[in-house]
């Protein structure tokens, strides 16, 4: 067997991660042709084709989810290689501003990683909601920006779907006579109107029992007892559980999430997109 390309397990991982070779190709800035190309030289070297057709596009196969985090891993090393003989000169300051959802969850191995292998390279993080955040973009006061992205009038480095599912203390029985006690996001946070979009459409009795301003607010609120709160699953806190999608219940909600560099971005900034953009499945789980 010959030696895994780089390169071509880039494409593969980009198709894995997008869902089509058109999304792959931009996401690489190469024409379609050429990822088609190389992942059917991969597959060649594999001896076996490595994705199959769904309704919502490209995914996996069995012998590509056997590949899949060995290609990761591949890369991985790969940059790690280059970074310890290169990196290490990279200097500088780079500004991040970050909804607190991800701030506290799966960022923090991402930064970890960064910050080992660019120790001169000053990290500020700025966390709050995404209308600030995206506000604070705009007067370009943010080299970097992970955040709703309908808040933000300018294309992503790269998206992915997240759900806000509905989570409820473990031991918490919700009566369905009684109408739903629900914990919301202040109006400052663009999801609360979808939230209760979502539960108008959804024709359910309902009641805000509580009004959090952060995730510990929110998080808090459900771990003892107040109600149900719309959470990403990276953030559901212990000693709680996610509703099921039955008709006494509303289903979750469907969000995007995206990350952003600012025009004009430093060498630093523009690498730490680009060490976030490599694995994008680290951030979306």
């Amino acid at each position: 067997m010959q030696d895994l390309d780089p390169h071509l397990l880039r494409a593969f991982l980009s198709v894995i991660d997008v869902g089509t070779v058109n999304g792959a190709a931009a996401a690489l800035h190469r024409t379609q042709a050429a990822v088609s190309m190389q992942i059917r030289r991969l597959e060649d070297i594999a001896g076996a084709p490595l994705f199959e057709r769904s309704p919502k596009g490209l995914t996996a196969n069995a012998e590509g989810r056997v590949l899949e985090p060995y290609a990761r891993e591949i890369l991985t090393l790969n940059e790690e290689a280059r970074q310890r003989i290169s990196g290490q000169r990279m200097e500088g300051r780079v500004k991040l501003g970050v909804v607190e959802d991800f701030a506290a969850t799966r960022l923090i191995e991402i930064l970890k990683s960064f910050r080992d292998q660019n120790p001169k390279v000053h990290l500020d993080l700025i966390i709050a909601g995404n209308r600030q955040l995206a506000a604070l973009f705009e007067q370009d006061k943010l080299d970097l920006l992970i955040c709703d992205t309908q808040e933000v009038a300018h294309k992503p480095l790269v998206e992915w779907p997240e759900q806000l599912l509905w989570v409820v203390r473990s031991d918490l029985t919700l009566m369905p006579d009684d109408a739903l006690p629900v914990v919301l996001f202040t109006d400052a946070c663009p999801w609360r109107t979808r939230v209760m979009e979502s539960l108008a459409d959804a024709q359910l009795r309902w009641s805000m029992v509580c009004e959090a301003s952060t995730l510990v607010a929110m998080a808090t609120a459900v771990q003892v007892g107040i109600g149900i709160g719309p959470m990403i699953s990276a953030t559901i806190p212990p000693g709680c559980r996610v509703l099921a999608a039955t008709p006494e219940f509303p289903n979750p909600i469907q969000i995007g999430i995206g990350l952003y560099a600012r025009t004009g971005a430093s060498e630093e900034a523009t690498y730490l997109a680009d060490f976030m953009t490599r694995m994008p499945g680290r951030l979306a789980v």
